[in-house]
């Protein structure tokens, strides 16, 4: 590859970086404009990614902190801290397990199921998009090679920063 396209890649990247560090994110805005309630509206604008994604991973069961943890892929502490603001919001529940007070699981309330269907449905639409644009635009051999460059990068990132 030739230098030249090597510096766009990073001036590509650097302008998603950019436009990812603006205040609230794309999958908050994109909830928040279908929200009619303007109390839940208020309370996703305040929400981090990973407590999105934990309303998403309690909609099948309730579950513990290393059980979200774990499944996130996300530390116990972010975990906690982004439980902490679902609780406040009311968009979770938590109760110790009566035979473990130790163990404490998380629970969807009404509006917590609320955020996550919405959440989901955010997530279906931009599997629908991708499909829709790269599908007929690059060939499998092509996306199998932008696969491998973004596990690279991600690799790159991951130990760079």
């Amino acid at each position: 590859m030739e230098s030249t396209n090597l510096l766009q890649v990073y001036k590509i990247i650097e302008k998603i970086r950019s436009e990812n560090g603006r205040h609230g994110s794309r999958e908050q805005e994109w909830i928040e404009e279908r929200l009619i309630d303007d109390n839940l509206q208020k309370a996703v604008a305040k929400l981090s990614i990973v407590a999105l994604h934990i309303l998403s991973a309690l909609e099948t069961k309730s579950k513990t902190g290393v059980e979200l943890a774990t499944e996130l892929q996300v530390t116990r502490g972010g975990i906690t801290r982004a439980a902490k603001k679902l609780l406040q919001f009311e968009l979770i529940t938590a109760k110790k397990a009566p035979n473990d007070k130790k163990k404490i699981y998380y629970a969807l309330t009404s509006n917590g199921k609320v955020v996550a269907k919405l959440h989901d449905e955010m997530h279906q639409e931009i599997i629908t998009e991708i499909e829709e644009k790269f599908s007929d635009k690059y060939s499998e051999n092509e996306l199998k090679t932008i696969i491998r460059f973004l596990h690279d990068l991600r690799e790159f990132e991951d130990n760079f920063f």
